[in-house]
């Protein structure tokens, strides 16, 4: 692309700053650009080409991203231990957070928000894995 300088009266210039500022979505060497097509067409309006629509990622199979889901289901848990702590100490309790709209549950009759599940092995530390 090509680079120029050009010299415009004060009154011009203050002209395209005010547009430019009506126009966020335009710089000035849009509104150059546009400015001098219309007058290299003798007058007839120019239409810029349409940006081409974004492409809306892929929805991986089942329709969940599956880290997605794991994530707000452990942040879930950790919003309700949270949650039951406050309460335990006597403290205000916000109400808990809905599950979002496009969040799947597993099972018809599974609750929201899932109760923290303490797993220990034989001989191990206690484990809650979100699953």
């Amino acid at each position: 692309m090509a680079k120029i300088s050009v010299s415009l009266p004060d009154e011009l210039k203050a002209r395209m700053d005010a547009y430019a500022q009506a126009h966020p979505d335009m710089g000035t060497s849009d509104i150059v650009q546009a400015a001098l097509e219309l007058f290299l067409n003798q007058g007839a309006p120019v239409e810029p080409p349409a940006p081409p629509a974004p492409t809306p990622p892929a929805h991986p199979a089942g329709g969940v991203d599956l880290a997605a889901r794991e994530f707000v289901l452990a942040l879930a848990i950790e919003v309700d231990a949270m949650r039951s702590s406050m309460m335990a100490a006597g403290l205000w309790v916000p109400a808990p957070l809905p599950p979002p709209s496009w969040y799947p549950l597993r099972n018809p009759g599974e609750i929201w928000p899932p109760k923290l599940e303490m797993h220990r092995k034989p001989g191990g530390k206690k484990k809650n894995p979100p699953k």
